[in-house]
């Protein structure tokens, strides 16, 4: 119920009909408001919706409409600025992440040639058969795709691999579990 005292002040007791009366009557303007901080509709209404529930919860400590005003304005305002350096920190961490994930780019990229340039010049040393094994087993092929596009036996295949990996552990020897590491 609102009256006016003497002192142009407007008392207020916020059962849930006046409530409702404040509520129609700042709610559009506290969105407007707290938009001004947020630039993000959504966000406002929830700002405000926020700043309305915490109303409720405490509406016994207020006395006067201006309280009650003042209150709603200053804690939309505060809400909203919580939201800004929320997404300012949100932000700035997604910032570092990317950055960390060019750099981890550009290192993988460079680990991943090196390799495979290391791998390459070590197949490169095997005889013409296998070295055409192992180029093919490095195109993903099967051993009965390899087979049957160099008219070989599976059996023949699966021997000239094994053969192949025995020569490349010693070719690769000081590099070995680096490749193996990288390529699982």
């Amino acid at each position: 119920m609102v009256t006016e005292t003497s002192y142009t002040f407007i008392s207020i007791r916020l059962d849930e009909r006046e409530f409702h009366n404040v509520f129609d009557k700042y709610y559009v303007a506290l969105c407007l408001f707290a938009n001004q901080y947020t630039e993000n509709e959504e966000v406002s209404a929830d700002i405000v919706q926020d700043s309305f529930a915490k109303l409720w919860q405490i509406r016994e400590d207020f006395f006067y409409l201006h309280q009650v005003k003042s209150f709603l304005y200053t804690a939309v305002r505060n809400k909203a600025l919580n939201e800004l350096e929320h997404s300012k920190v949100v932000f700035e961490y997604a910032q570092k992440v990317i950055e960390k994930r060019k750099d981890s780019f550009f290192h993988d990229a460079v680990v991943e040639e090196e390799t495979c340039r290391m791998l390459t010049d070590a197949i490169d040393k095997l005889p013409d058969q296998m070295r055409a094994i192992m180029r093919l087993a490095m195109e993903g092929k099967k051993n009965g795709e390899i087979a049957e596009y160099l008219n070989v036996s599976v059996e023949t295949v699966h021997t000239l691999k094994k053969i192949a990996y025995k020569k490349l552990r010693i070719y690769l020897k000081d590099y070995y579990y680096f490749l193996i590491l990288f390529y699982l």
